[in-house]
């Protein structure tokens, strides 16, 4: 398949808007007291939208939100825990004041430092960078997920063959290659690439072109 095929669906998407339902119970036991109150002050569960986690200036929210949002039923294993427990660090990385004027070379450093961070991987701090608006060359952050990696490998759409060639341990050359191909197909559909990912999160596992 091809993605220009969609071109109107992807340009129609409410990028914004997508939310995710977070319970407590999934998350009262992960944080502290006060983090705890802050997000959920006294609810049974709460509604993050993308607009939400970008939107919140406390860094240490921001980054909460962000993990809640990508991860509504919680993290595997310690990760999570591994990741709250460096808090302060993470937030030292993310809080870069010329975030939006970075360049294709600092990319691999970043990722340098955020992968010493136990827990932390191309999943959730694609996620950061994106919400955070991070930019290299001009070219925007965007969420490179599990779900979309498998998209990829399964050689869905035409467009994004090169990158079913590289394997997911190899975070830092994939998440710069999706970068490059999402800022070209972004120009070529006259869409932002934030829309192209959210189409590939949501339909492109789930499509079967007609025979019309």
């Amino acid at each position: 398949m091809t993605i220009i095929n969609y071109n109107s669906l992807i340009k129609s998407l409410p990028v914004s808007d997508q939310a995710f339902t977070v319970k407590t119970d999934n998350w009262k036991n992960a944080l502290s007291e006060n983090h705890f109150q802050k997000l959920f002050k006294g609810e049974a569960n709460i509604c993050l939208s993308r607009e939400d986690v970008h939107d919140t200036n406390n860094l240490e929210l921001f980054i909460l939100k962000a993990i809640l949002w990508g991860y509504p039923k919680g993290m595997r294993g310690h990760n999570f825990k591994n990741i709250y427990g460096s808090i302060d660090h993470l937030s030292e990385i993310l809080n870069v004041p010329e975030r939006g004027f970075l360049t294709m070379d600092d990319l691999p450093v970043l990722q340098k430092q955020l992968n010493r961070i136990t827990g932390l991987g191309l999943s959730t701090y694609s996620k950061l960078l994106y919400f955070r608006d991070f930019k290299f060359d001009g070219v925007p952050a965007l969420i490179l997920d599990e779900r979309l990696i498998r998209v990829f490998k399964n050689k869905v759409f035409q467009e994004f063959e090169s990158l079913a060639e590289i394997p997911q341990s190899n975070s830092t050359k994939m998440y710069k290659t999706y970068l490059h191909i999402m800022n070209e197909m972004s120009m070529q559909l006259n869409v932002s690439g934030e829309q192209i990912e959210q189409f590939l999160f949501i339909f492109g596992n789930h499509l079967k072109p007609s025979k019309a």
